[in-house]
């Protein structure tokens, strides 16, 4: 069964950003006040979705307006194209 993904962002911020106060990750919340999280660590979530989650994250189309909740960055993730990887398993 695939995580949503909320729970994949919380597995994300938790296991790679190394954010130990976030017991449940609510849409509501907002990444810089609620979170902690700041502009290094906004970039490194960026990478993190990218290499993670398999997707394309465009620089064009970022906007500050898409990190503000965890709401506004799901939304932002679902228009996300998945990368396709082609790669051989020797």
């Amino acid at each position: 069964m695939h995580k949503s993904i909320l729970e994949q962002l919380q597995q994300l911020m938790v296991d790679k950003l190394k954010l130990q106060d976030v017991p449940e990750l609510k849409p509501s919340m907002h990444l810089y006040d609620d979170l902690g999280i700041d502009s290094v660590m906004l970039l490194q979530l960026i990478v993190h979705i990218e290499e993670d989650l398999s997707l394309i994250v465009p620089e064009d189309e970022l906007d500050p307006s898409i990190f503000v909740t965890v709401e506004s960055l799901i939304g932002f993730i679902k228009t996300l194209e998945p990368r396709t990887v082609h790669a051989s398993h020797s």
